[in-house]
């Protein structure tokens, strides 16, 4: 439901999770909600400011992978004995809801290291104007974890309000960092002028193989002029000159 004043009913919210025999890990909330308030995020508004939600793991945890939900777990004030636990237990994790790079530190990252983790760790570029702080924290982050590629990045794009070389510019700060990209379009881009191109550029950096190995222009090639699908070349221009354009404008902005 759209309305955030339907909620379920406690009975229902809080029932414990059902699992067939042959599934092998957990989704679990430890909280909900968060303490930021991003203008395009529903968080706040369907679940409101940080709360604890289920924190005893040793109730909750069935299996020994786990995909934690939880909007901000650093934001967590035990989210330091909840790391402690997954390594004790030796739980294979992975918090896919994101991390929030503005709340890490030694302490923290220190432990985050040490999870037996699945995948890459999962933070936010969410906004050009975090850039700066976002370059300490990356330092911060790659003393604990450096390898290449293990770290990514969400990137949310609005088509009606943010220029294309804004995403562009955030995602060649994942490339030089060797940091993953993940674009995040809003729904207003499915019905933007420049679609096509949205599309492409998301199939590119969303898919780390291609992200990593190849242009853009290759990518495009590769995607609309071979292989079973029909020559394409109109496509692949179109959305060439979308994205030349915009780095016409980011290297002008940077001059």
């Amino acid at each position: 439901s759209r309305n955030p004043e339907k909620q379920l009913p406690c009975e229902i919210e809080q029932t414990e999770p059902f699992y067939y025999p042959d599934e092998d890990t957990d989704y679990i909330f430890i909280t909900r909600g968060c303490i930021r308030k991003c203008w395009f995020c529903l968080v706040p508004k369907y679940e409101g400011g940080l709360r604890e939600y289920n924190p005893d793991l040793s109730k909750m945890i069935k299996h020994k992978k786990v995909k934690f939900l939880d909007n901000n777990i650093l934001a967590y004030e035990k989210h330091l004995e909840v790391f402690q636990y997954l390594i004790d237990h030796n739980i294979r994790c992975e918090f896919n809801q994101g991390l929030d790079f503005r709340l890490v530190n030694d302490e923290n990252l220190k432990l985050l290291s040490q999870l037996n983790y699945m995948g890459e760790y999962i933070f936010a570029f969410d906004d050009p104007k975090y850039e700066t702080l976002l370059n300490k924290k990356v330092a911060l982050i790659k003393k604990y974890i450096s390898k290449p590629w293990k770290l990514k990045f969400y990137i949310y794009f609005n088509a009606e309000c943010m220029d294309v070389s804004l995403m562009i510019r955030r995602v060649e700060w994942c490339r030089k960092n060797e940091c993953l990209p993940y674009i995040m379009r809003d729904e207003n881009c499915w019905n933007a002028p420049n679609k096509d191109f949205l599309i492409d550029y998301a199939a590119y950096c969303n898919q780390p193989a291609f992200f990593k190995n190849m242009t853009f222009e290759q990518f495009l090639h590769e995607r609309h002029e071979t292989g079973k699908k029909n020559p394409n070349f109109n496509r692949t221009q179109s959305s060439l000159k979308e994205y030349n354009d915009a780095l016409a404008r980011l290297q002008e902005e940077q001059k």
